[in-house]
């Protein structure tokens, strides 16, 4: 995988905008297109300022599992 944290940060932002009580609180797109995610949907990481954060609203306890291989970035919430 040579694209990086942004790759993994991508996929959880848009796992997280599809589960319904978790609210994103910072989220920052890439200066240039990037190959992994069409334009607006991907969510640039930089370690001291850039920053992807989020929060659950809902009652129920989610886990976050993300796996990640040489061609791949899953992620995935559990209510637990």
């Amino acid at each position: 995988m040579e694209d990086g944290n942004c790759q993994v940060s991508t996929t959880i932002y848009n796992v997280a905008m599809q589960v319904p009580d978790v609210e994103i609180l910072e989220r920052h797109e890439h200066s240039k297109k990037v190959p992994y995610i069409e334009a607006g949907k991907d969510a640039a990481v930089s370690y001291g300022s850039l920053d992807l954060k989020f929060r659950n609203n809902g009652s129920q306890t989610l886990k976050l599992s993300v796996t990640i291989s040489d061609s791949e970035v899953l992620a995935t919430f559990y209510a637990v």
